[in-house]
């Protein structure tokens, strides 16, 4: 049998695969669960914004940057809601935030202050996949990264 054929036979049978495989692959990652993930995420890179917005003008106002609990005491954030949402977020603006490490249901925080409040880091992570780790990452440059645990698809 000619090379060309050979080819061309394995690129119909490898099509052939891919379409019987569709229907399993399709049901696993249906629109409405892509959806709600992304929704997820998106909240997540939002929340990390506002705190970003909210360390940046507690800087400017005391000469430091805060602790979590200092921006629920400044009322940066509250069980009703967020001071720093705006048009371009407006999904945290009634999110129900709390002191503990679950800062919004499914997401905990991690924010670390340099002792002398001239730095920080934070990582907001989704407490409902243990297995991926979805996480949202930022520090006082306001620049917002995102990763999950290697094994896990992109």
């Amino acid at each position: 049998m000619p090379t060309a054929i050979r080819a061309l036979l394995l690129v119909v049978l490898s099509s052939a695969l891919l379409l019987v495989s569709a229907p399993a692959n399709a049901q696993k990652n249906s629109p409405g669960l892509q959806d709600r993930e992304r929704e997820r995420r998106s909240l997540a890179v939002n929340v990390v914004r506002a705190i970003n917005t909210a360390e940046a003008h507690y800087k400017k106002t005391l000469g430091t940057y805060a602790t979590w609990d200092a921006l629920l005491a400044n009322g940066d954030f509250s069980e009703t809601g967020t001071k720093w949402s705006s048009e371009s977020f407006p999904t945290v603006a009634h999110a129900m935030y709390s002191s503990g490490t679950e800062i919004v249901p499914g997401w905990k925080l991690r924010l670390h202050v340099s002792k002398d409040g001239n730095a920080y880091d934070l990582q907001l992570e989704d407490a409902t996949d243990p297995k991926c780790n979805f996480t949202v990452f930022s520090d006082e440059r306001g620049l917002i990264r995102q990763g999950k645990a290697i094994d896990c698809p992109i």
